[in-house]
């Protein structure tokens, strides 16, 4: 599969069956999160892959308490946040505690942002691969905020003290057959300058 039929295929799905992807999958898809562009922040970072049940509904059931509600108003299932996929891999680092003698002129706002920024193209590379694989994925941000609040299941989940969880992504297969995707550009604007 070429890039752009990838783009235009890559979904957010939030149903998926029962089948697992194998491990040559699961690699496959952290190999392309590893080839995304890495700043110093996000050299260390941590892949978490998570496949044990009772760990997913634990980490399911803590976001769910917390976002039932505004799931809900968002017109989305408030039954779960994990959408029963069988793998859940967490992209967790180091955010910086204070600006880097190399990074003369920035704040520390700026180098998280540039951490934050990292760890997006890395969820864009995993997204794109688990399409190009034949699998289904979907972001997930309810969970990384609970865990950013709930230190014992970050603990649970393996994520170090000194680490905080950045961005998160389900795998799986579905039988949906999504339609590709046409670009969205109502929702820009674009400006030259």
């Amino acid at each position: 599969m070429q890039i752009l039929e990838a783009m235009q295929k890559r979904r957010c799905v939030r149903k998926f069956n029962d089948e697992t992807p194998n491990k040559e999958q699961i690699e496959a898809v952290l190999e392309a999160g590893f080839l995304a562009p890495a700043v110093f922040t996000t050299k260390d970072a941590i892949f978490s892959v998570i496949t044990d049940k009772n760990l997913f509904k634990t980490l399911d059931e803590a976001a769910l308490k917390r976002f039932a509600p505004l799931l809900e108003n968002m017109g989305m299932s408030a039954k779960t946040t994990l959408y029963d996929a069988p793998v859940y891999i967490i992209i967790s680092g180091k955010l910086a505690t204070s600006v880097p003698p190399e990074c003369v002129g920035a704040t520390l706002a700026n180098i998280h942002a540039n951490t934050y920024w990292a760890a997006g193209s890395i969820m864009q590379n995993m997204q794109l691969r688990a399409t190009s694989l034949g699998l289904s994925s979907c972001l997930i941000n309810s969970v990384v905020v609970t865990l950013l609040n709930e230190p014992e299941l970050k603990k649970l989940a393996k994520i170090p003290d000194d680490y905080s969880p950045l961005c998160s992504i389900v795998l799986g297969k579905s039988d949906e057959t999504p339609e590709s995707n046409a670009p969205k550009s109502e929702h820009y604007k674009v400006i030259y300058a």
